[in-house]
């Protein structure tokens, strides 16, 4: 059968999902090194990715708008999934969810993602070979750890903002905000994090996004230090650069967190026990460095959402010695 000249690749989400498809581009290229892939991914997102996208020789879109062979559709809406169809893409590989996914694509894979049973990019790539299974190609899984490319201008821009801040030695940033989508623990958890890493002679640098629950926990984090560092206003090719020139970075299970893995930088991450949040399915994956994550040590009864005060383990995320897990973490 003849190889498949154009190869689109679909992942339309956030910023930590669309990390986690990485390894699945790199896996892609290995099977096809002579295809013409692209990703169709949100146009907020490709200055961040270009770079990596030249060295792997991926192209960037926004949407189905010309000719392909095949489709690998990792995530989408049905008027994305639809396209392809529409288009006549000849094979649309991806996952059996939802009922209009049966319909749409023609190569699928049941997954049980909600068992948590591997990290979101292993499902990932389980996708991308059923995408090669068409073919029969024989390609080995990403074994060499990944990266994004230093953008030299906003490298430089990354260090002007930190002389500004007069920020001249090691330190390590906290970005405590997330959109809601896991657990995450209270401002005084932070606090306390914040506090150890000092006693080693760090510095302490506080990363602001856009969303409303970042600006609440940087005001209630100001009220008790009042001295902190604060960076906010970046874009993301300048936030990865400030991560990339960072010793740590320390967050939730957001996206920032993911992006601070691909740049190389050490991460930290707080974790939910709640099945659905664990870290075996979201901790950073296929980076230069393997990331800490701390967890409540509970046997957590919850599959989606916490159960709140039902639960006797209830409020396992402040309850948790934060302190003692990231100690024991750093000298594990």
């Amino acid at each position: 059968m003849k190889l498949p000249q154009k190869i689109l690749v679909v992942r339309m989400d956030r910023l930590g999902d669309l990390l986690m498809s990485l390894p699945s581009l790199v896996y892609l290229r290995k099977s096809f090194p002579n295809s013409e892939i692209d990703l169709s991914c949100q146009k907020s997102f490709h200055e961040l990715l270009r770079g990596f996208c030249d060295e792997n020789r991926v192209g960037l879109v926004d949407s189905c708008q010309k000719h392909y062979d095949a489709a690998l559709f990792l995530q989408g809406t049905f008027r994305d999934c639809f396209e392809l169809f529409k288009w006549r893409v000849a094979t649309r590989a991806g996952l059996f969810s939802k009922p209009w996914s049966f319909v749409l694509l023609n190569q699928g894979v049941r997954q049980r993602r909600s068992q948590t049973a591997k990290n979101e990019a292993e499902f990932n790539l389980d996708l991308a070979k059923a995408l090669t299974s068409v073919w029969r190609v024989s390609s080995s899984e990403p074994t060499q750890p990944g990266c994004l490319p230093k953008d030299p201008k906003s490298y430089d821009e990354a260090l002007k903002r930190l002389k500004d801040l007069g920020i001249d030695k090691s330190f390590v940033v906290f970005h405590p905000g997330m959109r809601g989508s896991a657990l995450n623990v209270s401002a005084e958890v932070y606090l306390q994090l914040m506090t150890t890493y000092e006693a080693s002679g760090l510095k302490i640098l506080l990363s602001v996004g856009p969303e409303k629950k970042d600006q609440e926990m940087k005001e209630k984090l100001m009220r008790w230090k009042s001295d902190l560092s604060v960076i906010s206003g970046l874009s993301l090719i300048q936030l990865s650069e400030v991560f990339r020139l960072a010793e740590t970075v320390v967050a939730p299970s957001t996206g920032p967190l993911h992006l601070a893995h691909w740049v190389g930088t050490k991460t930290v991450g707080l974790y939910s026990p709640v099945r659905a949040h664990h870290p075996i399915r979201w901790a950073p994956w296929g980076g230069i460095k393997k990331g800490k994550v701390l967890v409540p040590e509970v046997k957590c009864p919850a599959q989606r959402e916490c159960l709140g005060a039902s639960c006797e383990l209830f409020p396992c995320m402040e309850r948790a010695d934060w302190k003692s897990l990231l100690l024991s973490a750093e000298n594990g």
